[in-house]
């Protein structure tokens, strides 16, 4: 009676054991297993970007450059006028190899109109210069105005005197304006400047037997006109 006792005992604590080893959270010290690990926890943290305002310099806007006017360079040494035209006066000579900014050109594109060293403004004949650059879209520059060509310049009288081989020539003409004088030339050679109120001359010594040409130019501070012409035949 008392080993059935016993026995039952052991039952009952064979058992509790098996239902103490199945419970949750409970480790069997028997089997080494070590305890179990709770579990990790990973906290995260959001960093909200929050917008940071960098300063910034005010662009500066760049520096206007002017234009530079194009340039060409002579040839050969070179008379430079105060106009497109050999009638007008030079105001300059300039040395061959000498590189001048261009500013205008003539109608007929056979003048530029330069700065020479000191500024001024001239003008140079085409043929005398050399350049790598299209000109031909230059304005035309302006130049100051030359006087007019002499009106009705014509023989008013001569007198043929064989016997003394005396011949006299009387020439006269009308104004073509903006002149301050008039120059009388005879084959060539200049004879006479008058005045712009003078519209007569007399050639009391013109040669005797060949034929003579005279010319008329009028001047004022800017050049010279085209000249006038008249031809007298020889007095014999």
């Amino acid at each position: 009676m008392k080993a059935s006792k016993e026995f039952k005992f052991a039952v009952i604590a064979l058992l509790l054991a098996t239902l103490a080893c199945n419970m949750p959270g409970t480790v069997s010290s028997e089997g080494g297993d070590s305890p179990a690990a709770e579990p990790e926890v990973t906290y995260v943290v959001i960093v909200e970007n929050t917008a940071t305002t960098i300063p910034t310099d005010t662009p500066i806007p760049p520096t206007a450059t002017p234009d530079l006017p194009p340039e060409l360079n002579l040839s050969k040494n070179s008379n430079c006028r105060l106009g497109p035209s050999e009638f007008y006066v030079v105001v300059d000579q300039i040395a061959s190899g000498t590189d001048l900014p261009v500013i205008g050109r003539s109608e007929d594109n056979e003048w530029w109109q330069v700065l020479n060293a000191t500024g001024r403004e001239c003008w140079i004949y085409f043929e005398n210069v050399r350049t790598n650059q299209d000109l031909s879209g230059m304005s035309i520059g302006e130049a100051p105005p030359l006087p007019g060509i002499p009106l009705s310049f014509f023989v008013a009288d001569q007198i043929c005197q064989p016997g003394p081989k005396k011949f006299t020539v009387t020439l006269s003409w009308s104004s073509g304006g903006g002149e301050t004088a008039f120059r009388i030339y005879r084959d060539g050679k200049r004879l006479i400047e008058l005045k712009p109120n003078k519209f007569n001359y007399k050639d009391t010594n013109a040669p005797f037997n060949k034929n003579l040409t005279y010319e008329i130019e009028a001047v004022n501070e800017n050049g010279t006109s085209e000249k006038a012409i008249q031809i007298v035949p020889a007095c014999k």
